[in-house]
């Protein structure tokens, strides 16, 4: 897992983390090896280097020069990205509705030396989802074993030569694996939809639902079927509504 911690002051990047280390170490030792931890000086610095699946967990501070937290977390989400967790650090709360705008899942007051337990507490509810339900898909290419994490994953189709294509952010793999073996995995995840025949899209990454397709983030259209038009609608907006 990779974690991202933001924020324009230096004592209080030290101070996120030296608590999520502690918080790390005394209840997820088992993960903290293969948990990695980046910080940034400005938001800036962060969205140069930012893709999507990059991280699982950003941590930043909401009032910086150049870009602020929320204007970098817009981008975040506008670049695709919409699994990754953003948890807000600020001083002034009247900034948290914005926050939520952006699919932030809390926020830290500062200075955090005196808030501690409620750092605690966030990461309670956070930590469980980030560190056990991260699935991932193994795929047969050129002969090797991939693993894609299902949250990277934008749609999945076939080609013109018959095989099948698993579409990232920013690549696709051709695959040995049949259509069948794939949905049947994906079809017991709440976020796919088989949406056409032989197309399976993530719903996280639906831009826009028009009479006839789905706009995804990245601006593919991707057809919906006349025959599962009422049910892949209904489908889409029940995901949503319980998201």
């Amino acid at each position: 897992m990779n974690i991202a911690i933001v924020d324009d002051e230096r004592r209080e990047v030290e101070a996120a983390e030296t608590y999520l280390r502690k918080y790390l170490h005394e209840h997820w030792a088992q993960e903290e090896p293969d948990i990695y931890i980046d910080t940034f000086n400005c938001a800036k610095d962060l969205l140069k280097i930012f893709k999507p699946g990059m991280y699982q967990l950003v941590i930043m501070d909401i009032c910086m020069p150049e870009i602020n937290g929320l204007q970098a977390a817009q981008i975040i989400r506008a670049r695709g990205d919409n699994d990754v967790q953003i948890v807000f650090l600020t001083g002034n709360d009247d900034y948290i509705l914005n926050g939520y705008r952006v699919f932030a899942v809390g926020y830290f007051m500062k200075p955090l030396t005196d808030h501690a337990d409620e750092f605690a507490k966030t990461f309670e509810h956070i930590f469980p989802k980030l560190c056990r339900n991260n699935p991932e898909l193994i795929l047969s290419v050129d002969g090797a074993e991939i693993s894609v994490p299902y949250r990277n994953i934008f749609y999945v189709d076939i080609d013109a030569n018959h095989k099948l294509c698993v579409h990232l952010a920013d690549r696709k793999f051709s695959t040995a694996n049949s259509y069948a073996e794939i949905w049947e995995i994906l079809s017991q995840d709440e976020r796919f939809s088989e949406c056409y025949h032989r197309i399976i899209i993530n719903m996280d990454y639906v831009k826009a639902m028009k009479e006839d397709d789905f706009i995804l983030l990245n601006d593919t259209l991707i057809p919906i079927s006349q025959r599962k038009k009422k049910a892949v609608k209904v489908q889409y907006m029940r995901y949503f509504a319980h998201k």
